[in-house]
């Protein structure tokens, strides 16, 4: 987790310093807040992300399969999208002497909010988001699914390395993992 947190900080310094050699160089925030946008997102934009998830386990539970994220979302403004998050994980927890395993599920509609009009790097796409879903637990211990409702929130960039191909990194609250990273294709 030190590393994450390092090597975030670091990317920020980078990045931190391209954005106010940009900014000025191409006068980003002279133009009107309506029509400046960086091109790192924009209306009828799709994204297909894929990615894992760092494991949230803590006292008897043990990981089995780390957190898997498929991720969608389409642009409907151009600073705003909707979409979907499905992701899912195994893991395993001693009770009274026994190893019992579960598979855990989280399903969820996502709204987010791109940073695209402050921040003037086009390959950056630093966002927020927020969804409501349902977590969905599969015990062997109790031989029964508990589904309950969970409410989302994320925060993350993408560094695109072009158009189409980008990198992610978030963090945040969704029952199945603090942080995940991966790859998103953009169409």
């Amino acid at each position: 987790m030190k590393k994450i947190a390092l090597s975030i900080t670091a990317l920020a310094l980078v990045l931190g310093t391209s954005v106010s050699t940009y900014a000025q160089k191409r006068g980003f925030y002279s133009q009107p807040y309506k029509t400046r946008n960086s091109g790192s997102f924009s209306k009828s934009t799709g994204l297909l992300s894929i990615g894992i998830g760092v494991p949230d386990v803590y006292g008897n539970y043990k990981m089995g399969l780390p957190p898997l994220y498929v991720k969608y979302e389409h642009g409907v403004a151009n600073e705003i999208g909707i979409g979907f998050l499905g992701g899912v994980g195994t893991g395993s927890y001693k009770f009274g002497g026994d190893r019992y395993g579960y598979v855990e599920t989280t399903l969820a509609a996502m709204g987010y909010y791109h940073f695209n009009k402050l921040i003037p790097v086009s390959k950056l796409d630093v966002y927020a988001g927020v969804g409501v879903g349902v977590n969905i637990v599969s015990d062997n211990f109790a031989d029964a699914t508990d589904v309950t409702p969970v409410i989302i929130g994320k925060a993350g960039a993408r560094y695109y390395f072009n158009p189409k191909f980008a990198v992610y990194a978030e963090v945040g609250y969704d029952n199945l993992s603090p942080a995940n990273a991966g790859i998103t294709l953009r169409f």
